[in-house]
């Protein structure tokens, strides 16, 4: 069983289709979450394969679930919305993390700083490390 994580994240879909949100791990489950709902979610066994691409410099990933690509950024990209502080809380309850510590997500509505998301992409390569081929 590994610990809780959640963390604003964005999927990568385009230029113009940067879509912002909320990734969770939890109970062995793998989830994001979008102002339109669920983009995915899936036994975290079943996610794979995970790359870090190096360009991305340590702030980002992409992922197999259920067979669709996901590229993940927890470092806001130029242009794309913030995501919504009312969907990160919701999406946070709704995960079952609200007594865990991780906060209300009020002040990650602005996050922009690359130090910040390469953080949280270091404790996302601790539980979603590279597949190795």
């Amino acid at each position: 069983m590994t610990t809780p994580l959640a963390t604003p994240a964005w999927i990568l879909a385009g230029r113009l289709r940067n879509v912002p949100g909320l990734l969770v791990a939890d109970r062995g489950r793998l989830e994001f979450h979008t102002e339109s709902g669920q983009a995915f979610a899936a036994p975290i066994g079943e996610v794979g394969p995970v790359t870090w691409p190096w360009w991305w410099f340590g702030g980002g990933l992409v992922a197999t679930v259920r067979g669709e690509r996901f590229k993940i950024t927890f470092v806001r990209p130029n242009g794309a919305p913030a995501a919504d502080a009312d969907l990160l809380d919701a999406a946070f309850r709704a995960s079952g993390l609200v007594d865990s510590g991780f906060g209300p997500f009020r002040a990650a509505t602005g996050l922009r700083d690359v130090h910040t998301g390469r953080a949280a992409a270091r404790q996302w390569k601790q539980l979603l490390p590279p597949t190795v081929r």
